[in-house]
């Protein structure tokens, strides 16, 4: 299978959805669950046992890695690594629009009062140091990214040790074919992604990186953070998980509970608990003037991480701002997405539509997601949605902030789904992690679920570059 990849954005050309190896191991496992599932359940709970062994979890569960890979080629690995960088520059040119322009600011309204805070944009581009891309492949061939996922995302240490796990495992499904997980960075390096927090420091000070606080709030989304603090420790940082509540703004800085400054922060919680916290001034103030390195910056955590991002790139209002590769760009790569709210507004054709009126009318071709929701919070698909839920979300999305969003089919593959112990088809995603800029590895996600995340019982393929 060929892929013809240009040099710049507008020439990533459309690539084939699939590999001939991951063809191959889809035959083959279709096989073995008819004639020998002992063999493949064998094989699967010794990954899981090894995976529970190096001490990856999600959340105090088991970490659900799939025996069953999602092989892809190198054609489909560069056009996922490219397409991802330059989305990563789109996102400094809609952060910096943000700052000056009242209609994108109107398309954040839960923001509205915490702009002093997030309109500090910090010097170093990208703006966004850690960054998942969520997306899948259209009918096109070409990727689309549904969600930008800028805040704290999860699997960034966890998911290329899992990949170096599954690569030492029999595995009766690989049988004869050859992978390198090494292709991906995380992979290759598990400690990658500490280096970008100091390689990230060191470009914002010109100095070394000597104390570092992974941030939580309330005790909600921990996972992965004994990782990020063990990582840091062991490149000589002196690291601690701190709450939000247990650090203070001082004229030396900001201080953790031992008075002692913190340098650098890694946010590691969910932004929206924060919106109302009298609490959490002190530490939003720090980060935004710039008095410790946080990463990511609150443009980052609020704004370009709300799924009404993508609507400040699809629409056609604010296509001026980027220049034509970057238009052609999204075109390809953007989901048209909307703010739900009353009003006339163009469909993905460029016709001037009504939008309520629209999304009752093509429920079939679109999803309603809470636009600063995470793990798949009230999405619903409306091909797999009653009518009356569908007509009931229309009017609580209209009085919320609610996006609309393209429908876009999700491949299939067959799977071993580990807590329910059955093999069966089902829609499966690629995520992108970027790391200071450049692609650092892959996830793949199926569920039985159309909404594809793990916190609803969905489970991680490793993905595997032939």
């Amino acid at each position: 299978m060929t892929t013809q990849m240009g040099s710049g954005p507008a020439a990533l050309a459309t690539v084939p959805a699939i590999s001939e190896a991951d063809a191959q191991i889809e035959r083959r496992l279709c096989e073995l669950a008819t004639c020998d599932s002992a063999s493949i359940w064998e094989a699967q709970d010794e990954l899981s046992s090894a995976i529970a062994e190096a001490g990856m979890h999600f959340e105090g569960r088991a970490y659900p890695v799939c025996l069953r890979p999602l092989a892809i080629d190198c054609g489909l690995a560069n056009h996922l690594s490219a397409t991802a960088e330059v989305a990563i520059k789109l996102l400094d040119v809609a952060a910096e629009l943000y700052c000056c322009n009242e209609d994108v600011q109107d398309l954040f309204p839960t923001y509205k009062h915490l702009r002093h805070w997030i309109t500090c944009l910090p010097h170093h581009r990208p703006i966004v140091r850690i960054c998942r891309l969520d997306g899948l492949i259209g009918d096109d061939g070409y990727y689309k990214i549904i969600e930008t996922n800028t805040g704290g995302p999860g699997g960034v240490i966890q998911n290329g040790i899992a990949a170096k796990v599954w690569s030492r495992i029999p595995n009766p499904l690989t049988h004869g074919l050859s992978f390198d997980v090494g292709k991906q960075p995380f992979a290759k390096d598990p400690n990658c992604f500490v280096r970008e927090l100091v390689s990230a420091f060191r470009a914002a000070t010109a100095s070394e990186l000597r104390t570092a606080g992974v941030v939580n709030f309330r005790g909600r989304y921990t996972n992965e953070v004994d990782w990020i603090v063990n990582g840091l420790r062991d490149v000589g940082v002196k690291a601690a998980l701190l709450d939000v509540s247990a650090m203070k703004r001082t004229p030396r800085g900001l201080v953790g509970p031992d008075s002692e400054l913190i340098e650098l922060v890694y946010n590691k919680l969910d932004a929206r608990d924060m919106i109302e916290s009298i609490e959490c001034r002190d530490y939003l103030d720090a980060c935004a003037a710039q008095e410790v390195v946080s990463i990511n910056p609150w443009i980052a955590e609020w704004v370009l991480s709300d799924k009404a991002i993508l609507a400040v790139l699809s629409d056609d209002r604010f296509s001026a701002n980027f220049n034509p590769e970057h238009v052609e760009f999204i075109a390809r790569h953007i989901p048209w997405t909307r703010l739900v709210r009353g009003g006339v507004t163009t469909d993905p054709e460029r016709r001037r539509i009504e939008l309520l009126g629209y999304i009752r009318e093509n429920k079939a071709n679109l999803v309603l997601k809470p636009s600063n929701a995470t793990r798949g919070e009230n999405v619903l698909v409306g091909r797999v949605t009653s009518s009356k839920v569908w007509e009931e979300h229309i009017d609580r999305a209209a009085r919320n902030p609610y996006v609309v969003q393209e429908y876009i089919r999700p491949g299939e593959v067959t799977a071993l789904h580990p807590p329910s112990r059955s093999i069966k088809k089902m829609p499966y995603g690629i995520d992108c992690y970027v790391f200071g800029g450049r692609l650092a590895g892959f996830q793949s996600r199926a569920s039985f679920d159309a909404v594809m995340n793990v916190g609803r019982s969905g489970i991680l393929l490793p993905v595997a570059i032939d």
